[in-house]
């Protein structure tokens, strides 16, 4: 006996309609996003305060909706011209929504109830193929795994994948599942966090210290993450003494990023990314070699191989 069929034998679904009380609708809910096995998608019909507790309680990646998609199916549920069509609402197994946002608005909004067919227990994984809306992104995944910084934590782990393979291929993409599977399986999760961390403070300070000029980021987190992580693997505590010299612009930190920001100002603020991050390696060099800080510490322009971190 399959451990499906033993599962629908055992546990009886319970299915909600829009005339229980709220509570026993989300109780409902909740015991299938956690029992109903994933071959058990059927017709559901969603009232707009359910629909409103799924996408405040179980909205997972959150994407910014597509606002003329949710007026056309206001529009259509308020004038009854919605049917019940192929689309699904799906919820993954660990009980957040991968698919549904848009129709979920426009039923909390049109205050219409949504009859659709829903599936729970789908690989959390599934999302990226999911294309509802716009491409799932790097972000995306990420966001929906409930990682923190999201952003600056996928472009970190691309640009560590990115240094391991080819520093200089910066045009290099990877699919959802290649990059999160490599900072789930391949990261050291706390030292890539406080990384992250770190490189978030350090982009908000320079932010700040250049707020009166132009609107430029010169200390992207993403990357910088990346490079703090991979000096961590070199030595923890110089890595942190390091960024602590970024944060606080001083000695080899003060001298980096002045030296970025001349290059970028003298660019109308574009600047290579390999250039950027070898220009930080050298930094980094320098201050583990005990170099005096000064502009001569850099001199790499795109010409030879990428500095080696040391």
């Amino acid at each position: 006996m399959s451990n499906t069929t033993m599962l629908k034998e055992q546990r009886p679904l319970r299915y909600f309609m829009p005339g229980q009380p709220l509570d026993e609708q989300i109780e409902i809910l909740d015991s299938l996003v956690s029992t109903a096995p994933s071959d058990s998608a059927r017709v559901y019909t969603i009232s707009p305060e359910l629909a409103e507790h799924i996408l405040k309680a179980r909205n997972g990646a959150n994407r910014k909706p597509n606002q003329r998609k949710v007026d056309e199916y206001v529009h259509a549920m308020k004038t009854k011209r919605w049917p019940v069509t192929g689309s699904t609402i799906v919820f993954s197994k660990s009980g957040y929504l991968l698919d549904g946002q848009h129709r979920l608005l426009a039923c909390a909004r049109a205050k219409v109830a949504l009859t659709t067919f829903a599936a729970f227990n789908i690989s959390d994984g599934s999302f990226a193929l999911i294309d509802i809306g716009r491409k799932r992104s790097n972000v995306d995944a990420f966001t929906i795994q409930r990682v923190p910084h999201p952003g600056v934590a996928s472009s970190a782990a691309r640009w560590v994948m990115i240094h391991s393979n080819d520093p200089l291929n910066r045009g290099v993409t990877y699919t959802n599942d290649e990059l999160y599977n490599f900072y789930k399986e391949s990261l050291d999760t706390p030292i890539f966090h406080n990384a992250v961390s770190a490189a978030v403070a350090i982009e908000k300070a320079g932010k700040d210290r250049t707020a009166s000029g132009p609107r430029r980021n010169y200390l992207p987190a993403g990357a910088l993450a990346a490079y703090l992580l991979i000096f961590s693997k070199i030595n923890r505590k110089h890595a942190a003494e390091f960024a602590d010299l970024l944060l606080n612009n001083k000695g080899h930190g003060r001298v980096y990023i002045t030296a970025i920001r001349e290059r970028m100002d003298a660019n109308g603020g574009r600047l290579h990314e390999a250039v950027r991050n070898a220009l930080l390696v050298q930094a980094w060099n320098a201050f583990r070699g005990e170099v005096r800080p000064s502009k001569a510490i850099f001199t790499w322009n795109l010409s030879g191989d990428f500095p080696e971190v040391r």
